[in-house]
């Protein structure tokens, strides 16, 4: 659902999506911060109906994954003041799959700049990259501002050395 949430903003220039699954209760759907709620939905106010156009809608978003070596490399948008993650030494919450089902494993992950590069075990078959895919993730990637990185699934293009 987030991700289709995700796809559909992208796509329509006049739409905005504020990322508030940090600050909820997994068992619960209405977050108790409804501060920070109506600070993030002000944000996308500001950008979509006011044109604040330096002032980013949300926290990082994915633009393009890329194979680096044995890397995966996803490149960031949108993150005001770089990207920050809390609570471990690299982000946590990244997945490599192949593309059969049930083929996703976490992995490790580390920022540099606006990037995240991403490593895990036995996946040179990766062909895309999942981020908070659960119904209530783990997740520590975040921007300087305050604002988290949401869920996404991303693909990763294959290309054949000539």
């Amino acid at each position: 659902m987030r991700e289709a949430q995700r796809l559909a903003v992208d796509e329509d220039a006049r739409s905005g999506l504020a990322v508030t699954f940090d600050i909820g209760d997994r068992y619960d759907i209405h977050p108790a911060n409804k501060q920070e709620v109506g600070r993030r939905l002000a944000r996308a106010a500001r950008h979509v109906i006011y044109g604040e156009s330096t002032l980013p809608v949300s926290g990082p978003v994915p633009k393009r994954a890329r194979r680096d070596g044995d890397a995966v490399v996803v490149s960031f948008g949108d993150a005001t003041d770089g990207l920050v993650a809390y609570g471990a030494d690299g982000p946590i919450g990244f997945e490599l799959c192949a593309a059969q089902a049930g083929s996703c494993r976490y992995a490790g992950a580390e920022i540099r700049g606006e990037e995240v590069i991403l490593r895990a075990p036995n996946m040179a078959a990766a062909t895309r990259v999942r981020y908070g895919w659960a119904d209530s993730p783990i997740v520590t990637l975040f921007d300087g501002a305050g604002l988290p990185a949401g869920p996404f699934e991303i693909s990763i293009p294959y290309h054949v050395k000539k």
